[in-house]
């Protein structure tokens, strides 16, 4: 039996992951070992989110039942007023419930695990159960979720995966997206426009100097992330209903987020948008993505 609050590491040839249920279901870390020494691909959990539970220092997080914001933790579905605790610090209500939740191990092997839990209906006023399951093998990491209505209604869902991909100088992200969402102050959508050269990912971007937090559209599910300092390439490939790109890279860190999400941010306020991905899942029925994070060397 694994205990609660334990660091789990699975291996597979070359590549170790470490995982931590108990801190929001989150990673800890993903390394790749090499003759020159272990290289990181996601980068590493600090010592502070390890010693508690702030899953926004961990190495990647689940997103769930949404991503991103809701503005103001305020919406309406299907003519239900709902009225969410916006989180500290911000005037909206972020990222879910996943990964602020302890999540309880269900299976462990040597190169994989399943873990999950259960919200029993609250602020949130729909029941549902979530999974998350891990897998090595020789190509790179599977992660997939799933999300059960467990109330007797539809609910709002979405689902997500915010992995911090460790960056070193002269990376390079290309990513097939068509659109992107300019932000308000307070990191809400207030403009879409066309792609402008500084940001067109098609092409790929030197990510040096790039400053973003932006939701990209009609994303193909398929990004890279090319190293070429340590001649290494990470292809991530989404498969599900995941149409939209968040690109977070803040100035001067040494690592930037590429998030493979259902929704738009703040889709549950902006039924306007044909596009938005906001799922209304019926009573018992399951939402699942599966995101592909495949290692190469160039």
């Amino acid at each position: 039996m694994i205990r609660p609050g334990t660091i789990i590491a699975l291996r597979h040839g070359a590549m170790t992951l470490t995982a931590t249920p108990h801190i929001g279901g989150s990673l800890a870390g993903w390394s790749l070992s090499t003759a020159a020494g272990p290289v990181d691909l996601f980068r590493p959990a600090s010592d502070r989110a390890l010693a508690g539970d702030f899953a926004p220092d961990m190495a990647c997080f689940p997103l769930v039942p949404f991503s991103n914001r809701i503005g103001g933790g305020r919406f309406v579905f299907q003519g239900r007023e709902v009225v969410l605790a916006t989180d500290p610090g911000s005037p909206h209500r972020i990222h879910g419930h996943g990964w602020s939740t302890p999540w309880t191990v269900e299976a462990a092997a040597e190169d994989a695990l399943r873990m999950g839990f259960s919200h029993r209906a609250d602020a949130w006023p729909w029941s549902y159960r979530a999974t998350q399951t891990l897998a090595l093998d020789g190509e790179g990491l599977t992660v997939t979720l799933d999300l059960v209505n467990e109330s007797g209604s539809d609910m709002p869902a979405g689902l997500g995966l915010h992995p911090y991909f460790a960056k070193s100088p002269g990376s390079i992200v290309t990513a097939d997206v068509r659109g992107v969402w300019d932000n308000d102050d307070t990191i809400l959508p207030s403009r879409r426009r066309p792609l402008p050269a500084a940001w067109d990912f098609r092409h790929g971007i030197v990510m040096d100097h790039a400053a973003l937090d932006n939701g990209f559209t009609g994303w193909s599910g398929t990004a890279t992330l090319d190293r070429p300092q340590e001649r290494l390439r990470l292809t991530m490939i989404a498969d599900g209903p995941v149409g939209h790109l968040i690109v977070y890279a803040p100035p001067g860190e040494s690592y930037l987020c590429l998030e493979p999400v259902t929704h738009m941010t703040d889709a549950l306020n902006r039924p306007q948008e044909a596009d938005a991905g906001v799922i209304a899942l019926p009573a018992g029925e399951r939402l699942s993505m599966t995101v592909r994070f495949l290692v190469s060397r160039t």
